[in-house]
């Protein structure tokens, strides 16, 4: 691992807040190091290092959500969920897109080959590729996002971050039901419910959830009949437990969802279509898309616990998950012929396996270790259509089309069909180690290695859809003339971690640590411009990028009621993957990046009745050397801010719960969240930025004292701020920027019922 100068003396300044804000907590550690885990505040456990912990005691910054937690919040997505998470930015556009943020560093694209940067783990079974990402959270036990590299506790993908989903299991002693039923704008309805039942007492359980949701669009299409923006879902899981003896278990999963949300809303951002305006949040136009948006999940996964002896235990974790993915979108974001809705099938077979060994005799050495087997086989297929009339007549600064070229035809359509796919195989092995050294200081040691063997197969076939010869683009985007060809690598990655924990008392803890990430990377095939018909294919790489993260922190109650956190962190960030602003060339790694922050996290019980929860983030981030060849000229954007990461985000909520006669209470739930400005492209243009927003949700409630019995009314972006999700996308590098709108204001009413 390395680090440069300058970044070692940002993270000393970065430290130094986080230690000065744990020290000023020490006079309250004195008055309650005795009494230092108070009842009134939930404990919630994690096992982010493959061992049950709480979260002060974790040497990493993790941020952890129980199943009350979820369900008091009615956290159905992430992106809500994120804006309570310190350092975690998510942007979802429906249920089948978004973009995941750790510490600035966004997730990997939607294509078939490039690797993520942020993995997502289901039931501890990777499923990170962005199409296969966003799970619906019910009947959900709890989630963790930890923050920084993770690769050596998480595996592939986790250069930046993991968010780690457990759903509930089957119990075996304990027959469990409960409903839930919700109304709300837009024609909202949504229904769900769960049953647990013992088949044989203390020897095998099912249980069934299931989830049906429906809401209609928010933005209106001039040309169509229904509004874009819907939300159609639905999601089942059936747990099956079977506890064999009282050392061995297994847990079989088996889950499916179902997305048919309505095509993602672009508008452009400069050029309005006939009949409308470039308001990003008014009525809006486009061509007919081809074919609806549709995404099918499924998964399978046996989880097996064996307790050896009683130091030792075996866990054995074998997941399938099948992913088909179809959208359609409008390129340019209006209704002119210019660049007409494209296909874009998207699939993904993944098996894995993994045997992990835990070792912990209660003394002051714990390990764990374990081997790990990953097959990945995605493939993607786009069709790409190009009006060359508009394009020749110089769309979008042109309105009306040509019709000749010096006195050749020219095409309406363009069409070029881009297919690429990856076959990933991956052997891991991996180990931590946890030392006592003494009753305060604890050392953490890890190493993963990763040997990853990657094939990429890219083909590519152009027509015209009027039959007319095309000119500007004769062999549309690519090159390859109908041919497929392939070109294997590969990777050996080596992932370590080091930390250190020392114990102020049984309440606080001061870590500091460092870790390295990488993201893997990937065979590329570019294609020059054919000679004598024949193709001209060339075979490179993109490199494997690598962060190198160093943190500190404090965690731990500085009262019986108040539990804090403060995080410092650094990381430099080279040979980083990112889109090229030239479609011919994708994926380009381009030089070095470094960024600082300090994450801070708070929770107390003023009251029984009344809690407050509170988060801020500072991030600075900065591209160090950044060059590119776009259209001919060297373009520089060292200096500038990674997309999607504002500097200051900040939320803070509060929970107010009374009772209300003998055996009812009502309740209040309110939570702001604030970003400041941030840009969305690297190059950081002004009027691709989002100005700083705020967002208020509100749950107002009365339920039962045993909590069998719930009614709420609810409002999410109560003030109704408009605010953007992306803007660029495909349209950019035709020189016409489009928008994606976020949802309006959301509100209903929630009904629960439980046994």
């Amino acid at each position: 691992m390395r680090c440069n100068p300058s970044s070692l003396r940002t993270f000393r300044r970065a430290l130094s807040a986080a230690f000065i804000t744990g020290v000023s907590a020490l006079p309250f550690a004195q008055v309650y190091a005795q009494d230092a885990a108070p009842a009134e505040l939930e404990t919630v456990v994690v096992t982010a290092q493959k061992r049950t912990q709480a979260v002060k005691d974790v040497p990493l910054a993790i941020t952890a959500f129980s199943a009350s937690d979820i369900d008091r919040e009615n956290f159905t997505d992430f992106e809500r969920l994120s804006t309570r998470t310190p350092g975690f930015f998510v942007q979802q556009s429906t249920d089948s897109s978004a973009s995941f943020v750790m510490r600035g560093i966004e997730a990997g694209n939607a294509g078939a080959i490039a690797e993520p940067s942020i993995s997502f783990f289901l039931n501890d079974v990777d499923t990170s590729r962005s199409r296969g990402l966003l799970k619906e959270l019910f009947d959900v036990e709890r989630v963790e996002v930890a923050k920084g590299p993770q690769g050596t506790l998480y595996g592939r993908g986790s250069e930046i971050g993991a968010v780690a989903v457990y759903t509930k299991k089957a119990n075996t002693r304990l027959y469990d039901w409960n409903m839930e039923g919700q109304l709300g704008n837009y024609d909202l309805y949504s229904v769900g419910g769960m049953v647990n039942m013992p088949l044989i007492e203390d020897k095998l359980a099912v249980r069934v959830a299931a989830r049906r949701r429906e809401r209609e669009g928010f933005q209106d299409i001039l040309s169509a009949s229904k509004p874009a923006g819907s939300d159609d879902l639905w999601a089942a899981r059936v747990s099956l437990r079977y506890e064999a003896s009282e050392a061995l278990a297994f847990d079989l999963i088996v889950d499916h969802q179902a997305d048919n949300d309505n095509a993602t809303i672009t508008k452009a951002l400069s050029v309005a279509s006939p009949g409308t305006d470039t308001n990003p949040f008014t009525t809006f136009d486009r061509n007919e898309l081809p074919v609806p948006q549709q995404r099918r999940q499924t998964g399978v996964t046996l989880l097996g616990d064996w307790k050896l002896s009683d130091a030792w235990t075996l866990n054995s974790i074998t997941g399938y998950r099948e992913v088909t993915f179809q959208e359609a979108w409008d390129g340019d974001g209006t209704s002119y012929p210019f660049i007409l809705p494209v296909n874009n099938p998207d699939n993904q077979w993944l098996t894995s396996q993994e045997f992990r060994f835990r070792y912990d005799n209660k003394g002051r050495f714990k390990s764990v270790f374990g081997v790990s087997f990953y097959k990945d086989r995605t493939k993607n297929e786009l069709s790409f259509i190009i009006n060359e009339q508009y394009l020749l007549a110089g769309f979008p600064r042109v309105l009306t089309p040509v019709t000749s070229f010096y006195g050749m035809p020219v095409t309406t359509g363009n069409q070029t069909d881009l297919y690429s796919a990856l076959s990933r195989d991956s052997v891991s092995a991996y180990g931590n180690i946890t030392f006592a050294a003494t009753d305060r200081l604890v050392l953490d040691a890890g190493l993963r290695y990763t040997r990853d063997d990657a094939t990429v197969r890219q083909r590519s076939t152009v027509s015209t859809i009027d039959g007319v010869r095309a000119i500007a683009l004769p062999n549309g985007l690519s090159n390859s003339l109908g041919q497929t060809f392939s070109h294997s690598q590969t990777y050996g990655l080596t992932q370590p971690r080091l930390a250190v924990t020392y114990k102020i008392n049984d309440a606080m803890n001061l870590y500091a640590g460092a870790s390295k990430g990488i993201k893997a990377g990937y065979p590329q095939i570019s294609f020059a411009a054919p000679v004598g018909g024949v193709a001209q294919p060339s075979y490179s790489e993109v490199k494997s990028e690598e962060v190198v993260n160093l943190e500190a922190g404090f965690k731990g109650n500085v009262a019986p009621r108040t539990y804090v956190e403060a995080i410092a962190f650094s990381y430099d960030y080279k040979d980083f993957q990112t889109r090229s602003q030239d479609l011919t060339k994708g994926t380009i790694n381009a030089g070095k990046a470094s960024a600082y922050g300090l994450e801070l996290l708070g929770r107390t019980k003023i009251t029984p009745e009344l809690s407050l929860n509170g988060s801020y983030t500072y991030l600075h981030t900065q591209y160090d050397e950044f060059y590119e060849v776009v259209g001919g000229a060297l373009v520089d954007y060292s200096g500038h801010k990674f997309r999607l990461a504002p500097e200051h985000t900040y939320s803070v909520s509060a929970d107010y719960r009374r009772p209300i006669g003998q055996n009812w209470r009502g309740y209040g739930n309110v939570n702001y969240s604030w970003k400041s400005d941030y840009f969305f492209n690297n190059d950081n243009l002004t009027i691709e930025r989002q100005e700083a927003f705020g967002l208020t949700d509100l749950r107002l409630g009365v339920e039962r004292q045993d909590g069998t019995l719930r009614f709420e009314a609810y409002a999410e972006n109560l003030f109704d701020t408009q605010w953007y999700r992306d803007v660029g996308n495909t349209g950019k590098s035709f020189g016409i920027s489009t928008v994606i709108p976020a949802a309006p204001r959301f509100f209903g009413v929630r009904l629960t019922v439980s046994k």
